[in-house]
């Protein structure tokens, strides 16, 4: 998919498709459904985050994507803050693949804007045992690799629509993040135009939060290096098994 050819954002953030595009109406995420994980206590509302689109697709590509169980995703997250913290999803992890040890991949791209991408990885007991903060602009790609959960955050001034590939028919897993009150580090308004990672008092252990650049990160599917992640996966649907 393809910004400006495909779809256009609209002003209060809501897209509008193209014909020929497959869309359904969006999901909505609130003020009201992310207080269990923000920085600081807030009174609920319903003032709009972020419009979660599932399952959108060309027609004509509809039946590839059913084939082989992979869902394209877009997400829209508004820019701003809730107090002094930007804007984010309320964040999850992934459940285990069937008859295996291992949890669901994903692979994100950022369309249009600028994300942080906060990847946690937790020990038994619940507790943090790695974070890393992924800076990603429009074109890059993260490959989210088993075990680990995440959280999406708009640092910038205009919305962030990033897309996803997942595979189609697994839950995801909201409890950890919200059992803790969000993931490890919030990310706060700073003194100069770059925000500040704080730590969340609620994590015992004390683990040092590490910063990574996304064209830094291995791709697992060689095909997203010149191709969006709709089009290498029409290209070469059988390279992304992986998230399967």
């Amino acid at each position: 998919m393809i910004l400006g050819k495909h779809f256009t954002v609209e002003s209060n953030g809501l897209l509008t498709f193209a014909a020929g595009v497959l869309a359904p109406e969006p999901d909505v995420r609130r003020l009201a459904d992310a207080l269990p994980v923000l920085y600081a206590d807030v009174p609920p509302s319903d003032r709009p985050l972020y419009y979660m689109y599932r399952g959108v697709c060309l027609e004509n590509d509809r039946e590839l994507y059913q084939q082989h169980d992979i869902r394209y995703d877009i997400t829209v997250i508004l820019p701003g803050t809730i107090g002094k913290e930007y804007i984010k999803t309320v964040g999850h992890f992934h459940p285990l693949k069937p008859h295996s040890s291992e949890t669901y991949p994903e692979y994100y791209e950022v369309l249009d804007g600028e994300a942080i991408y906060l990847f946690q990885k937790n020990n038994r007991s619940g507790d943090v045992e790695e974070v890393m903060a992924i800076e990603a602009k429009k074109g890059d790609k993260v490959f989210i690799p088993p075990a680990y959960g995440h959280v999406t955050i708009n640092p910038g001034n205009k919305p962030l629509v990033m897309a996803n590939l997942i595979e189609s028919h697994f839950s995801s897993l909201y409890g950890p993040f919200r059992e803790k009150r969000g993931a490890a580090y919030y990310y706060l308004e700073g003194e100069d135009s770059k925000g500040d990672f704080v730590k969340n008092p609620r994590y015992q252990n004390s683990v040092a939060l590490k910063l990574v650049a996304a064209p830094s990160l291995t791709q697992p599917v060689s095909a997203v290096k010149n191709k969006s992640l709709y089009e290498a996966f029409i290209a070469e649907p059988e390279a992304f098994k992986i998230l399967k």
